[in-house]
């Protein structure tokens, strides 16, 4: 953050250990008021946005705007597979793995889904040994016993608070409401 300020930026997202997919390893409460110390221009706390609650949490920190991700993966619009936004309904904290198996960097994973590829979660290789490349090599893809690393999906902390598919307007209506209540109950 500091390098990126000294930088010239207008902004920062501070992806905390809460995040899908590529992490932060900070813990958010830390990582904003540390980050607060030193900059008082335009901060974004992305990782473990699960409603409007965390978003007035955020606020209360000293956040200028918060990052929802993985909530956003399971609306109507998203492109995401029906499999994947149906994983995240049925997924809890628990279901969400950090490994550097897949990239060599930390990743949030589900582990249904790391499961559902033929890999053990619990014996996953050490970091950055799966080939992911041999899905984008077309050469290798079409093999009988390739495999499909486009189907191991991430999640963020933030997953045990999806519990449905809605159109983004409801999700944004909801949370605008859990935010309202959560700014009134302080």
């Amino acid at each position: 953050a500091e390098k990126a300020v000294a930088a010239g930026v207008d902004g920062l997202v501070l992806l905390t250990a809460g995040a899908g997919g590529q992490t932060g390893w900070a813990n958010p409460f830390a990582f904003v008021r540390a980050v607060r110390q030193f900059w008082d221009g335009i901060v974004v706390m992305a990782g473990g946005m699960a409603d409007g609650h965390a978003v007035a949490a955020a606020k209360a920190l000293g956040c200028d705007l918060a990052y929802m991700g993985t909530k956003f993966i399971a609306t109507r619009e998203s492109l995401a597979k029906d499999g994947y936004k149906e994983m995240l309904v049925r997924s809890r904290l628990d279901d969400v793995l950090l490994t550097r198996a897949f990239t060599g960097l930390e990743t949030n994973m589900l582990r249904p889904s790391i499961a559902a590829a033929g890999l053990d979660p619990d014996k996953l290789p050490v970091r950055g040994s799966i080939d992911i490349a041999k899905d984008i090599n077309a050469a290798e893809r079409d093999k009988p016993d390739a495999k499909r690393w486009k189907d191991i999906w991430s999640a963020g902390h933030s997953v045990s608070g999806v519990a449905d598919v809605p159109s983004v307007a409801e999700l944004i209506e909801r949370t605008a409401r859990e935010y309202e209540a959560a700014r009134q109950g302080v």
